[in-house]
């Protein structure tokens, strides 16, 4: 992280940098310079110095933090903060995450550090987390191969009778009881006509005949999975299970094309084309996106208008789909981007999952 830290002083010039989370405003970049894990703190603020070791300020509510390479001071009053602020936080040129502070956040951080200069460095910041290091490629795979078993579990706990919103709980359980963590977002089950829909929120429908699409993901030591599963009740007709193998294999062809030095619009555009060629339908959202502290991380991913390109060590999902009146079809894997081949951190079913 030192590493990380000094080209961030260098890409950006400024004297200091001030992090802060809160529960009105997670911010990613907190834990990833502190190194704590999401969970423990949530109202906090780190400092970093291109010469000093970061300093985490923590108030008497919060518990005793002991992380390696940090320093640890624990405020109990407003002013006694604004003291270290300003006796940490030397020079002029002061960088903030501007994407994360609130109005209300920074009208106080201005306020307490009269004649300082606020620098957005919002975009370094997200640079400087794009390529993820060894342990991080770690954790969001653990994270993926417990958010695969818990859905390859999911026909074991489905009943008939079951609405979505009982099954999403069900599987929330499963994913946080497993991984001893949150989940990276509340799961989606869309049964039939609701499968259509992308942001589709489990609802009081019983679970019928039909499609079925679940989108979820665990999380381990703060770090997200993201996977898209396609289940059936019933026995599938041939349009769905030929839609299926379908955007199954604009996965596959996506996923081959992610290797260093491909540019992201380009594999939404051949993979968008090879849907509409195939299924009669062009991607209508990104096909996929980064992974990491956060379910949609950095980079932005495969975008129309991106203008990225793909690096060795970017964690992303490719998630290809097709949505029509009656069902869509959505699947969803985690990859990791190498030189010449990707790497699988979880792999779909080559057909659709009976849940009876």
């Amino acid at each position: 992280m030192l590493k990380k830290t000094k080209q961030l002083f260098k890409d950006t010039k400024v004297d200091a940098v001030v992090l802060r989370t809160s529960p009105a405003c997670f911010d990613p970049c907190f834990f990833y310079f502190s190194g704590i894990q999401p969970g423990v703190l949530d109202n906090n603020a780190l400092l970093l110095s291109p010469r000093k070791k970061p300093l985490l300020l923590r108030t008497v509510l919060d518990p005793e933090i002991n992380a390696k390479g940090l320093r640890v001071k624990t405020v109990k009053k407003r002013k006694q903060m604004e003291a270290i602020l300003n006796k940490e936080l030397s020079g002029k040129r002061i960088g903030i995450n501007g994407q994360r502070y609130t109005l209300a956040s920074l009208k106080r951080l201005k306020k307490a550090l009269p004649g300082k200069r606020f620098v957005d460095i919002s975009t370094q910041l997200s640079l400087a987390r794009e390529i993820k290091e060894p342990w991080e490629i770690s954790r969001i795979s653990k994270a993926a191969k417990i958010t695969e078993k818990a859905l390859n579990d999911l026909p074991k706990i489905f009943k008939k009778g079951i609405t979505e919103r009982q099954l999403a709980l069900e599987l929330e359980f499963l994913l946080r009881e497993r991984s001893k963590d949150n989940v990276s977002f509340p799961p989606i089950v869309a049964n039939a006509r609701n499968s259509s829909f992308p942001h589709h929120f489990a609802s009081e429908r019983k679970i019928s005949k039909g499609i079925v699409l679940v989108d979820c993901g665990a999380k381990f030591k703060g770090y997200c999975a993201d996977l898209t599963r396609m289940f059936t009740v019933g026995r599938p007709p041939k349009k769905e299970k030929a839609l299926y193998e379908t955007v199954l294999e604009a996965k596959k062809f996506g996923q081959e094309l992610s290797v260093e030095g491909a540019r992201a619009c380009d594999v939404f555009k051949q993979v968008s084309d090879f849907l509409k060629r195939n299924a009669g339908q062009a991607l209508i959202h990104g096909l996929g996106h980064g992974l990491g502290l956060e379910t949609h991380d950095c980079p932005p991913g495969f975008l129309k208008d991106s203008k990225d390109e793909l690096k060795t060590g970017m964690v992303l999902t490719v998630e290809p789909a097709v949505y029509g009146k009656g069902f869509g079809v959505r699947i969803e894997d985690d990859i990791v981007v190498g030189k010449r081949k990707f790497r699988a951190l979880s792999n779909a079913p080559k057909q659709l999952i009976p849940l009876r």
